[in-house]
């Protein structure tokens, strides 16, 4: 494995994180929620090392606490513990983009299943701007919003367990995705399909929504396993 840097970019932001801290979270559990966030916003990429001593002090927190939340992270195979060397950054491998896409099903569609009737604004203000990003050749941003799409279509279940499993999978997905950051071609596709997806959902059409939703994940999982996954 090849070991990579903290994009020095998101370093500050990690340090203002720590002044934003809920009071209600424990501090092991709030790691483990700003490590992903750093995933989520390709910051924290495959194969980056987590240097405890480094990370601790960015987040105001202990090596103890942090280690907890490195447990916590090994869990949900976002990270991986390599013996004499330390605590890197998950690199996916075919069999995790299956089992993460299994995931994805049962949580979105039990979120459709839950959506109200009605208009997402926030799901459609993410396919505003993929279409922005797509017209001005931004692929990076076409992947967050695309990521922001289906969070906002979670999101409307008004649940938060749901809204904390997909916060996970997006981390997880944004692994997956790094090998295809700069792939007009991967992306480009989604954005229409993010579109008819959600005016199925907006209508109520829950059935015709549940089988788009299926073609859609299957797409996009074989999509990946046609890419080289290591």
């Amino acid at each position: 494995m090849t070991s990579q840097s903290l994009d020095a970019a998101f370093t500050p932001e990690l340090s203002t994180l720590a002044t934003h801290r809920p009071a209600d979270m424990q501090a092991p559990q709030w790691a483990a929620s700003a490590l992903r966030s750093a995933m989520d916003a390709a910051a924290l990429t495959p194969g980056t090392q987590l240097v405890e001593e480094h990370l601790a002090a960015l987040l105001d927190v202990s090596r103890n606490t942090l280690r907890q939340a490195f447990t916590e992270l090994e869990a949900e195979n976002l990270v991986q513990r390599i013996p004499y060397r330390g605590v890197f950054v998950i690199q996916p491998d075919a069999e995790q983009v299956r089992e993460l896409f299994i995931e994805r099903w049962a949580v979105e569609s039990a979120a459709i299943g839950l959506a109200p009737l009605g208009e997402n604004s926030d799901a459609r203000a993410a396919i505003d701007r993929a279409r922005t990003a797509q017209a001005r050749g931004q692929v990076p941003q076409m992947a967050s919003a695309n990521q922001d799409f289906h969070r906002a279509l979670v999101a409307s279940a008004r649940s938060q367990r749901l809204n904390r499993a997909m916060s996970r999978i997006l981390a997880e997905m944004r692994l997956i995705f790094f090998e295809l950051s700069h792939d007009m071609g991967f992306h480009a596709p989604f954005i229409e399909k993010n579109a008819e997806l959600l005016a199925l959902v907006e209508g109520g059409q829950r059935e015709a929504a549940h089988r788009a939703l299926r073609a859609y994940l299957d797409l996009s999982r074989d999509r990946f396993l046609q890419e080289p996954v290591l």
